[in-house]
């Protein structure tokens, strides 16, 4: 059978790769496939001190063989196989420890050795289940760790306890503000945030002491309805309405400015 000339022989190397290939820059005239086949396989004996190389074909043994059945190991709908196409996104299983192999090559070992791993499992699960379970039986019916009767509802918020009780603080990770915890340092935050709410136990009492009277509250002075403008009281902030002459007045707060709006005791 006669071999086309429009085909190159092998072995030769494709246009586009990247590697080095010895003298190709000496040489001109053909294409990249001639050019590497002339260089690797014919090389000038006579000129040049190439050695004679031969590109023998990687043959992968495919499919991957596998000991356990499909639907046992979970490998039904799997697009784990022999062969793996390099570019495959997906997880392979122990793919991390395998490297400074051909893609394919280092898949099919990472994927024998999870195999191995699978097999191992199973034996051992089987061994456990051989093991003979006794029933675990109480040594004393008597109950070890009585629970104490608690003084206060589980939940119950660290203000509301007293200065001594042993939850009167709270756990680290509490973002919320804790009053005279700024000026205690160094020590654990259940520690500051317990003398902490201590401090602040004192103070109010403090506070408390010839202080029976109930506090009222006194709501403030609101415009009469139907009024927007009013000579005692002035608008609350961000009021989105016009308010006459406002852009001539500064240096003031907004309720200071916009007191007498409409400039009536004039």
């Amino acid at each position: 059978m006669v071999q086309s000339t429009l085909v190159t022989s092998e072995p030769y190397h494709l246009p586009g790769y990247l590697g080095y290939v010895p003298q190709f820059k000496f040489r001109i005239g053909g294409t990249y496939g001639q050019t590497t086949h002339e260089i690797l396989y014919t090389p000038d004996k006579q000129n040049s001190k190439l050695p004679y190389r031969m590109i023998e074909e990687v043959k992968f043994k495919e499919p991957l063989a596998r000991s356990m059945p499909a639907q046992e190991e979970g490998w039904s709908n799997t697009k784990l196989k022999g062969s793996m196409v390099p570019g495959y996104t997906g997880y392979v299983p122990k793919g991390q420890h395998f490297f400074g192999q051909r893609y394919a090559q280092a898949c099919d070992n990472a994927l024998k050795s999870f195999e191995k791993d699978l097999i191992v499992k199973e034996k051992s699960e089987a061994t456990l289940k051989m093991v003979p379970r006794r029933p675990l039986t109480p040594v004393s019916k008597a109950n070890a760790f009585p629970l104490k009767p608690r003084d206060f509802d589980y939940g119950t918020s660290p203000y509301r306890l007293p200065k001594d009780h042993s939850e009167k603080y709270f756990v680290s990770g509490y973002t919320g503000f804790v009053p005279q915890a700024r000026q205690l340092l160094a020590k654990g935050y259940p520690v500051i945030t317990q003398q902490a709410l201590g401090i602040h136990q004192d103070l109010q009492e403090k506070r408390n002491v010839g202080n029976t009277a109930t506090p009222r509250l006194s709501r403030a002075k609101t415009a009469p309805p139907g009024y927007i403008y009013t000579k005692q009281t002035g608008l609350i902030p961000n009021y989105t309405g016009h308010v006459p002459a406002m852009k001539f007045k500064y240096g003031k707060t907004y309720g200071t400015t916009t007191v007498d709006a409409l400039n009536r005791s004039v």
